[in-house]
């Protein structure tokens, strides 16, 4: 499953309508492949958001968005990723290797950008 991260000072429920609306709205939007929500909600526990709520899509090539526009992402330093990214392995069970720790770099490079923007959601696509 595809789960985008995307954070944005203006947010429109139908730029999901379409792959072509979502990245012309949404161009740094970051990319991470998960094999279920459950890893979703704890990707998003281990980052300080407590609360995760899903809001199904219709019409649409995407499934499922949350708004977590309450929340500020971790700004995590190069120490603080390394051990957000041994905390996720350890928990996740997932494998230990140079495209699972690239995926969640973004972490240490969006969130202070990201944090300043008005909306951060994540996409769920079909």
């Amino acid at each position: 499953m595809n789960f985008n991260f995307i954070a944005s000072d203006k947010f429109n429920v139908n730029d999901f309508n379409s792959f072509e609306k979502f990245v012309d709205a949404y161009p740094d939007f970051q990319t991470l492949t998960l094999n279920s929500e459950d890893e979703l909600e704890l990707l998003t526990k281990l980052m300080g958001i407590s609360e995760l709520i899903g809001t199904e899509l219709t019409q649409s090539e995407f499934s499922k968005y949350w708004d977590l526009s309450v929340f500020q992402l971790p700004e995590l330093n190069e120490m603080q990723i390394e051990q957000f990214y041994k905390n996720w392995i350890e928990k996740s069970c997932r494998g230990n290797n140079m495209d699972e720790f690239g995926s969640l770099i973004f972490l240490h490079g969006m969130s202070p950008k990201w944090n300043r923007m008005k909306f951060r959601l994540i996409v769920k696509e079909k």
